[in-house]
């Protein structure tokens, strides 16, 4: 015989946002199992409602993720018996990993149906509450789980469950990674609209005070507006360079540079390169890798102006390629000596169809680190270096 689990969302605040319909379906039920007892709902109606909660897994466990894969387990276990109410807070689609998993293991099984009632999402009141348009785009992160690489600075981002000053921490370092230390965001508690209670405050000091957070928490950081802020954004430096190289309104160096022009300016960056190495100079480095990557962007822009290549094809290229060179980090086989990833290395190359050919590009590089490993510490101005090198070569 096949149960069904009915999740029901009690929304964000209050009775007086919970839909009519989910109001009366609880009223109807015996037993309603919630995630958590915490919740405006809860508490109106736990007086004539009878409430089983989860609350004990929290304290048995020290991940979310253990956390929520046990409040399954243990609903699809009672599903075995009779159906189930379970109740949730916001809506069951809405940054709920528990409907998530059970509507997997819906598809697993035949012997549990999952049905999901709706309630409403906090996302709304968010929106309400500091006053923004989502047509304008948006971004929402669970801020339990929060990567440096899924936040967008050019749109607004939500970030939910921002319960304690502890999650708070490791969000701001998250955050200052993309963002300035001294950028606004607003900490909003409760979400309801007009009445939700809105902190504005620096990203610094975002975890400062342990009584901004509870289990209604979540953090909204605007979009940046500040064109200094996007300088450290990787497709605001391919936008960049791409209006340098346009035709109508780019710069006129820029724009006449073709990839043979460019040639010589690669090498020049590279030795750049190799001076700040020797010396040790961090910053130096910096500059020089962004002249490196700025001969990249430059052949990628006028690639893209005449139709035939762009930035994201070489960065396809290159994933590709040392995923698949990388068997041993990305796939199945092993690698414990030198030898077993030069064979490795040697198999995916062979793999790739390419033919062999005398390496140039090597023999040229060993001479040209010959010449600059003989002459980087010597006391040469310009002329003296091309005299020197000259003597070398009519000496060979």
């Amino acid at each position: 015989m096949t149960h069904k689990i009915t999740i029901i969302g009690l929304g964000n605040y209050g009775l007086d946002d919970l839909p009519l319909g989910i109001y009366r379906f609880i009223q109807q039920q015996d037993c309603v199992y919630a995630r958590t007892l915490a919740h405006p709902v809860i508490e109106a109606l736990r007086e004539d409602i009878h409430f089983e909660t989860f609350d004990d897994i929290y304290e048995a466990h020290q991940s979310f993720e253990d956390v929520y894969q046990t409040i399954v387990d243990r609903l699809l276990e009672l599903a075995q018996q009779q159906d189930v109410i379970y109740a949730v807070p916001g809506h069951p689609y809405v940054a709920e990993t528990t409907t998530m998993l059970l509507l997997e293991a819906e598809k697993q099984r035949d012997d549990v149906s999952v049905n999901v009632l709706g309630g409403k999402s906090f996302i709304d009141d968010i929106f309400a509450a500091v006053k923004i348009d989502p047509n304008d785009g948006f971004t929402m992160l669970d801020g339990t789980d929060i990567q440096p690489e899924r936040l967008n600075v050019r749109t607004a981002t939500i970030i939910t469950q921002v319960y304690s000053n502890m999650v708070a921490a490791d969000l701001k370092i998250t955050l200052m990674e993309r963002y300035p230390d001294d950028y606004h965001v607003k900490i909003v508690d409760g979400a309801h609209g007009d009445n939700a209670q809105i902190t504005e405050l620096p990203l610094y000091e975002l975890d400062r005070d342990a009584s901004y957070f509870n289990n209604l928490t979540s953090v909204f950081v605007p979009a940046v507006e500040d064109e200094r802020v996007l300088y450290s954004d990787f497709d605001f430096a391919v936008q960049t360079i791409d209006t340098l190289v346009d035709d109508d309104h780019g710069c006129p160096w820029d724009k006449a540079q073709t990839h043979a022009s460019l040639k010589r300016y690669l090498l020049e960056e590279t030795f750049e390169l190799f001076e700040a190495i020797d010396n040790k100079d961090d910053w130096h480095m910096i500059e020089e890798l962004g002249d490196i990557l700025l001969q990249v962007l430059l052949h990628t822009s006028i690639g893209k102006k005449e139709g035939y290549m762009d930035i994201r094809e070489v960065i396809d290229g290159l994933n590709a390629k040392m995923i698949r060179r990388h068997p041993h980090i990305f796939g199945e086989q092993h690698a414990e000596t030198i030898d077993d990833l030069n064979t490795i290395w040697l198999e995916a190359k062979q793999q790739e169809g390419k033919t062999p050919r005398v390496k140039f590009e090597k023999v040229f590089a060993d001479h040209f680190m010959s010449l600059y490993d003989k002459t980087k510490n010597k006391d040469f101005d310009e002329n003296m270096l091309k005299a020197y090198l000259q003597q070398g070569e009519a000496e060979s």
